[in-house]
């Protein structure tokens, strides 16, 4: 069995993208972070170019990651077209039955539960079919997320945050997660998360919260 040699432009290409996009403003956040912590005497002047600095290659990272998932959700739209899946009924019907829509509240709830990201296509089919129910309401809503024993593989994450901001952005009112404290047998396993919530009464009411802070008066 003969391997073909990694194409030497390509590779180098590749490098250079994740130095320039990545690897570089990582750095330069952390060496300014660490200026912030090991010298009090800087100057509020100083500090705040530290800062600024910061919070520039921040919004770097910010860019590079959301083309790399753009790329990423491109190859697989590109993947789904030419391999069209017999099975997308069955798995649009096993995603909806994980899909609720409260109107009395103005809530959907995701169920992420024991479920298995395993892929970035598993990814984009069950967002997919999410946003089709949401654009077909033609609301905003607050959204619940059951993340109890979900698990995302590596190949998956960039596909999952992607889409999952492009929901909160485009449709979410509110959106809080959860896991149900109840159901898992070690309380030391539970995801050390503040904004985790560790139950689904303790996820609602948090909505509840956000709905009343967002009257007006």
């Amino acid at each position: 069995m003969t391997h073909e040699a990694p194409d030497a432009d390509l590779t180098l290409a590749l490098n250079t993208t994740l130095e320039r996009e990545f690897v570089s403003p990582l750095t330069s956040i952390r060496g300014a972070l660490e200026i912030i912590r090991d010298f009090d005497d800087l100057s509020p002047q100083q500090r705040s170019r530290f800062l600024d600095n910061a919070l520039a290659d921040c919004e770097r990272l910010e860019q590079g990651i959301e083309q790399l998932a753009a790329t990423v959700y491109a190859a697989g739209d590109r993947k789904q077209a030419d391999q069209p899946d017999t099975d997308s009924s069955q798995a649009d019907s096993e995603y909806a039955r994980r899909i609720h829509f409260d109107r009395e509240l103005q809530i959907v709830e995701v169920d992420f539960s024991e479920f298995e990201f395993s892929s970035s296509q598993i990814v984009n089919d069950f967002y997919d079919l999410l946003d089709r129910m949401i654009e077909h309401s033609g609301e905003r809503w607050y959204i619940v997320v059951n993340y109890h024993k979900c698990s995302i593989w590596p190949e998956a994450w960039v596909a999952f945050a992607h889409r999952g901001k492009k929901v909160n952005v485009s449709y979410s009112l509110g959106t809080v997660r959860y896991v149900d404290a109840s159901k898992t047998d070690d309380a030391a396993f539970l995801p050390a998360d503040p904004e985790l919530y560790h139950s689904r009464d303790a996820a609602l009411a948090a909505i509840a919260a956000l709905r009343q802070s967002a009257r007006p008066g």
